[in-house]
Order: structure tokens, then sequence, then C-alpha cells
């Protein structure tokens, strides 16, 4: 593999060792360009976990889009001699805008977090973001659990994932999702199916390559992380009907993107 092959956030194909692959060397050799379905059937790649979910419907993720559509639309009057497509399109902009916002502070976030557990340094800024899910962490897991961070990991069948967060013991898993709000607000929110697709689908890459004789299936937990309100966090385990319903919602998404995309690597089962 090249030495720009690296594990990130954003990557969409997998290696069969669980390397996320985001570039590769350009035809020509002048450069590097985003990996797509055409370099991973040469590759013999595997598609991550989120892009096989954006297979199916999101309707939450609908109604947030449709939430700051009006927001924005509200907080940007057209103007007297702005033509209609002008002013649309001046909404799409800041509707983008606070998007990439956010995700980029959620992504300072979360290193600051993956750093503290690699036991590397951080960011000061987001010390008491750290703090505050390090206490959670040790509530859930225990004092003496040891934790793995962005662990990257295949499946048998034909697909890639990442772990945020593991333990070593093979008893513990948990995505981080950074939302605006303080306790109070984040110990409303819930879990969606795409959060149940993600756990199962992570849960059983992470079991395919242990041992058989493992008693104890992981507890799964979606981690809620303020953007806003520095050390406000909070966990919502995901039950064992949720990870079951999960898992054949995500098994099914699987098959429809590999008939739709008539590709599967060759190391599946």
């Amino acid at each position: 593999m090249s030495d720009r092959t690296i594990v990130k956030e954003s990557g969409h194909w997998y290696a069969k060792d669980g390397t996320q692959v985001l570039e590769v060397p350009k035809a020509k050799g002048d450069g590097w360009k985003r990996t797509t379905l055409r370099e991973a059937r040469t590759m013999n790649l595997a598609p991550g976990v989120t892009t096989i979910i954006k297979c199916a419907h999101a309707p939450q993720l609908d109604r947030w889009k449709q939430r700051q559509a009006i927001m924005s639309a509200l907080t940007l009057p057209r103007t007297p001699d702005e033509s209609e497509d002008d002013w649309l399109r001046r909404i799409e902009v800041d509707m983008g805008e606070t998007a990439r916002k956010a995700a980029e502070e959620g992504t300072r976030i979360h290193a600051a977090i993956e750093a503290s557990i690699d036991g590397q340094t951080y960011d000061s800024n987001y010390i008491g973001h750290v703090i505050g899910v390090r206490e959670l962490l040790v509530k859930l897991a225990g004092m003496d659990a040891e934790f793995v961070s962005e662990r990257g990991t295949t499946h048998p069948y034909g697909y890639g994932t990442k772990a945020d967060i593991s333990d070593k013991a093979g008893t513990f898993l948990a995505d981080f999702k950074g939302k605006d709000g303080d306790q109070d607000e984040l110990e409303k929110l819930k879990t969606y199916e795409s959060h149940w697709m993600q756990l199962a689908a992570t849960r059983a890459a992470l079991e395919s390559g242990e041992d058989d004789d493992q008693q104890e299936r992981r507890r799964c937990y979606i981690i809620y992380v303020s953007r806003t309100h520095a050390g406000a966090c909070h966990a919502v385990e995901v039950t064992a009907e949720q990870l079951e319903q999960g898992w054949r919602m995500f098994d099914a998404l699987l098959r429809y993107w590999q008939a739709r995309n008539r590709y599967t690597p060759d190391w599946q089962a």
C-alpha cells in the first residue's frame, strides 16, 4: 500500500487489513486523487459502513436539513433587487457553511479525545470536552478498562469500518456524535436506526476476527458530546434488540449495494 494510505473519518474504502484508503496515485503519476469504485475494483477494496448505510433514506437528516434551510431563510432575507435563484443559492451557501463549521468543530473535539485515549498531547482548548468524556467512559466501562481508539477493521462479508472507541477486553464499543446543547439537552437525545446499523456492523467486524469462544458480546453506546458546552456528554446504550434489527437492516443494504454496483471484494466469505 502507498504511504499516503491513512485512517481518517472521511474515508470510504478499506483494504482487507482494516486500513482506510483515502487516496491513490493518478494514472499519469502527477499527484493523488480520491479513491473511487473504479480503484476499489482494481485494488480489491471494500466499501465503508457509512457508504452502505447511505443507501437507505435518513428522515432525521432530512429534517435537520429542512430546519437549517428555514433558519438560513429567516436570517438571510431576500434583497429588493435579488432574483429568487440568487437568493436560494445564498441560502444554500449559508446552510453549507453552518454544517461545515459544525463538522470541523466536531472533528477537532474528536481528535482531542482520541489523542487523550492514546496518551498523546492535544489542543488544550478542548480539555473540558476530554475530561467530561473520560469521566463518562469510567462510568460505562470501569476504572481498569483499557481503550483503543480509531480501530480499523473489516468483515468477511466485504465491508470495512472503524470503531471510534472500544476496549481491549472486548466488552465495550462506542461511537461519538457531536451535538450542540447543554447537559440537559443531550440527555433528551435518543438513538436512530442508522446508529443501530453502524454499531451492529462495527461490532460484527470486530468480532469476526476474535476467538469464537468469547462468551460476552460488546455492549454498544452512542456517546453524544456537546460542541457548545465543554464537558457535557451523554451515553445512550443501544439495546440487544436494536442491534439485532440494525444488523438485519445493514446486511440487506450491503447486499443491495453489492448487487447495484456489481462488485464485492473477492476476500469476502
